[in-house]
């Protein structure tokens, strides 16, 4: 176990009440504290993935410490765009993800990988996860953009919050985190490719047919975007389509043995 876990796991709950308190009360400052309270709590990961990283367990070692990794990505790319792009709702369910991930990598059972992963595996491993990390913090403003327009549509605007997202910036985060995305995707289903080859592994395996899927979804959104026009609450669905099927992939490892990555 890594020795600022529980700190981490406390700052990321901090993060979450101050969050939710945001939204209830509609204060700026709560908000911000909330930001702070993240801020910490990734920093604090990022300390215990180095940690890690020294005692042989880096992020491609073992579905598990990808996982990890994932979570902590998820988290950095949110404070990142929210930098530029100011939506707290969204840091309301990121948090909760985030704190899921990391909780289920340090609780399964520990297993030693079967083999060493290559150069390409980790760079396969890495993209691949930094990719699914993108498409979260997409996923997580798709859902407030449907929330938001269903209210709106019924005109329930702030019932439930006090203080929501105006959905042209929820679609506008949607669109960034998917172009940032989406060529860190294609690579690792390359690279994937490759290294399955390598290992001399039948290239359409469940997982990999799921992950080639996945991509397809992400890759028809933004060619729409751009030729139909796309916004809005079809972009919204696509996201949620394209992450729930490439987070797949991540969890199919996970289950499968909490252990030795595959191709």
């Amino acid at each position: 176990m890594p020795p600022l876990f529980p700190v981490t796991l406390a700052l990321y709950a901090v993060s979450l009440a101050l969050y939710l308190a945001h939204l209830m009360a509609g204060t700026p400052n709560l908000a911000g504290a909330a930001r702070v309270a993240l801020a910490a709590a990734c920093s604090a990961q990022a300390v215990d993935i180095g940690w890690l990283c020294v005692h042989g367990q880096h992020p491609a070692v073992s579905a598990r410490e990808a996982l990890s990794f994932a979570a902590w990505l998820i988290c950095g790319a949110y404070l990142l765009f929210s930098l530029r792009v100011r939506v707290p709702v969204v840091g309301a369910l990121v948090v909760p993800v985030t704190m899921v991930l990391d909780l289920a990598a340090r609780l399964s059972p520990q297993r030693e990988a079967t083999h060493g992963v290559s150069t390409l595996g980790a760079v396969h491993i890495i993209l691949a996860t930094a990719g699914v990390a993108l498409f979260a913090v997409a996923a997580g403003g798709a859902v407030v953009y449907l929330i938001e327009e269903r209210n709106l549509k019924k005109h329930r605007a702030q019932k439930v919050f006090k203080k929501g997202a105006a959905l042209e910036t929820l679609d506008r985060l949607n669109r960034r985190c998917i172009v940032f995305g989406f060529p860190l995707f294609t690579i690792a289903v390359i690279t994937g490719a490759v290294w399955g080859l390598q290992l001399h592994d039948q290239l359409f395996t469940p997982q990999y047919s799921i992950a080639a899927a996945a991509w397809i979804m992400f890759a028809v959104l933004l060619v729409a975007r751009v030729t139909a026009g796309w916004r809005g609450r079809r972009a919204a669905i696509m996201t949620l389509g394209g992450f729930a099927t490439s987070l797949t992939v991540l969890l199919i490892y996970f289950v499968r043995g909490f252990g030795g990555a595959q191709g």
